[in-house]
């Protein structure tokens, strides 16, 4: 079933056609398309005072961005290191305890209940980041009310934090992110062809990047420009893996 678009216009259009298009892949704050369902946590990652070092204001220099996969959240944590240098971690070990020193900060990725991130191990870790006055980002897909540790310290710890939802990109987010990433690719997507590919695509960023990906390489092989037939190609190409 396709997904209907109600929420993009012709004048929007032609409004969103007169950006600048040069797009990068890389993930930093200039190609960081700012929409309502992300507004709050590009806030929280641009006004870290808020959070780090600032005991005023929050004891536990930590916070907490959730949302579901492909809404950004790599991407916001991505803006966060350009400015914060920072350890990327996907789960947690005992190990890592070493990278502990003073004013470290940590990027906590997927964070959930799990094999890959014990309570107890959690708990410790962030009592000693917070000790060493470090920081933590926490990215989860889940909010901190959705996840129980086991531990009423670490569950009360956690729910502490400053936390921000990000939610699936909207209509005009999509458009726009469509139309500069193709643009990336030297791809040329007409309104309608735009409205067609986000239809039928799941509404996050990485289904659009698959595709145009996919689309530039049919392309390149074919030496032919962009039309509803390669469109089509790849969609069925897609859905038969």
């Amino acid at each position: 079933m396709y997904t209907k678009l109600r929420n993009i216009n012709k004048s929007s259009f032609n409004k969103q056609l007169a950006l600048p298009l040069t797009f990068k892949s890389i993930k930093n704050r200039d190609n960081f398309i700012i929409s309502k369902c992300n507004q709050s946590a590009i806030s929280l990652i641009e006004n870290t005072e808020f959070w780090l070092g600032n005991k005023k204001i929050n004891t536990i220099p930590a916070a907490l961005i959730f949302g579901p996969a492909g809404c950004g959240k790599t991407h916001l944590s991505n803006i966060f290191m350009d400015t914060n240098k920072s350890f990327f971690l996907s789960s947690l070990k005992s190990h890592d305890l070493d990278l502990i020193k003073k004013g470290t900060n940590f990027i906590i990725d997927n964070l959930v209940p799990s094999s890959n991130y014990p309570s107890k191990l959690v708990l410790h870790f962030l009592n000693q980041v917070t000790y060493k006055q470090g920081s933590i980002l926490f990215l989860s897909r889940y909010s901190a009310f959705e996840m129980d540790w086991g531990l009423d310290d670490l569950n009360s710890r956690i729910r502490s934090l400053l936390a921000c939802e990000i939610k699936l990109p909207d209509d005009m987010l999509l458009y726009t992110f469509l139309i500069k990433y193709s643009n990336d690719k030297k791809l040329i997507l007409n309104d309608n062809q735009c409205l067609y590919i986000l239809e039928r695509l799941e509404r996050n960023f990485e289904s659009i990047i698959k595709f145009i990906n996919a689309l530039d390489i049919l392309l390149l092989e074919t030496k032919k420009k962009v039309s509803y037939k390669s469109i089509q190609y790849i969609f069925d190409t897609l859905n038969k893996n």
